[in-house]
């Protein structure tokens, strides 16, 4: 038997994903929570073997965070990243923190369980890429790594100064980049660019 610690903020993903642990033969629901920081303490007090994570979690709790303390403690419990949120370099964070998979919360019980049963037997499982989403006239795979770096930080409202500074690179360059970014989103303005990232959940702010 395989037990499961599911955490979610959304009550009604997490409510899913509880009816899919429920439903599949070999699997128990251990415990389920809404925040990242109440993981460890589970996996404390539950005999849990794999952690299903979702990334922005309540209290601005970083799943990501806690997928690290739970690996050093319990370098033998699974931990599967499930998200949302569509910024490729989840995959990166998700590896460096020690996740075993990451997968996406939009699936089917099918496809959820099939990422869940190749992790339990022993198996990484990564998406080649992060799905598509429009952002105006472009498509997420429009704009260049530079440009991405560029919206991480126009998301959390920086200057071009402050975003330069970050970057080490010049100020103009910081504006080339976003104008090129308006250019083939179509927005007029750096603001409406920053809030439909926003909105479709390409990026999200301090995730």
């Amino acid at each position: 038997m395989t037990n499961v610690l599911i955490v979610e903020d959304q009550r009604m993903m997490r409510e899913t994903m509880e009816n899919y642990i429920n439903q599949s033969e070999g699997y128990r629901l251990a415990a389920s929570v809404g925040a990242a920081g109440f993981a460890k303490k589970c996996c404390e007090q539950n005999h849990v073997d794999l952690v299903l994570m979702d990334v922005c979690t309540e209290n601005d709790e970083s799943g990501f965070e806690a997928t690290k303390v739970i690996k050093e403690h319990f370098p033998g419990i699974k931990v599967i990243i499930v998200t949302s949120m569509l910024d490729v370099d989840y995959i990166n964070r998700a590896k460096e923190v020690g996740a075993d998979s990451i997968w996406f919360k939009d699936v089917s019980c099918e496809e959820l369980m099939t990422v869940v049963e190749r992790t339990m037997n022993g198996e990484s499982v990564y998406p080649d890429k992060m799905p598509k989403v429009m952002i105006g006239n472009a498509s997420s795979y429009d704009f260049t790594e530079a440009e991405i770096k560029v919206l991480r930080l126009l998301v959390e409202g920086m200057t071009y100064k402050e975003m330069a500074d970050i970057l080490d690179v010049s100020v103009e360059t910081v504006k080339s980049q976003v104008g090129s970014m308006l250019q083939k989103t179509g927005f007029s303005s750096k603001t409406k660019l920053a809030a439909m990232v926003m909105s479709k959940r390409l990026i999200v702010n301090g995730f």
